[in-house]
């Protein structure tokens, strides 16, 4: 990834900060409640995001648009988090024909440098989320401007 020397910063030169990342498989129906780690990286420019962590860390000052699909069987509850504070939140039931269904939301941020963005679940109960092949479940963010 080129980089335009002396900037400070970890912008690329195309200015973009952008990433998708699905939740893997083998992660559906988490069992914990905190973060809920995509680990399915797609696109990462700016380096923003860690598929480890879960954690969205701003890489440069702005305002950004992120996005959460969660397929649900049954009941789902997930929040966007910024440094710690809840943003905006989902609450999903199929329930009582418990059928696949997709449940979003979305909002954008102002943030700063190092800035931390990440999908909170609730914990057992409320965390009937799920991917398959076939149904994604989903955490993008997009720097605007």
């Amino acid at each position: 990834m080129a980089y335009e020397p002396g900037r400070g910063d970890n912008l690329p030169s195309t200015g973009t900060v952008a990433f998708t990342a699905k939740l893997n498989v083998d992660d559906s129906y988490p069992c914990h409640s905190g973060m809920l780690k995509f680990t399915n990286v797609l696109v990462n420019e700016g380096e923003g995001y860690s598929p480890d962590t879960g954690i969205f860390s701003c890489p440069v000052d702005g305002f950004y648009h992120f996005t959460v699909h969660v397929s649900v069987y049954g009941r789902g509850q997930c929040a966007i988090f910024k440094n710690g504070e809840k943003v905006v939140s989902l609450y999903h039931t199929s329930l009582p024909d418990k059928c696949s269904q997709v449940a979003s939301m979305s909002s954008v941020i102002k943030l700063s440098k190092q800035d931390e963005v990440w999908v909170n679940i609730w914990g057992p109960g409320r965390n009937d989320i799920f991917a398959t092949q076939d149904n994604d479940t989903v955490f993008t963010g997009v720097r605007l401007g």
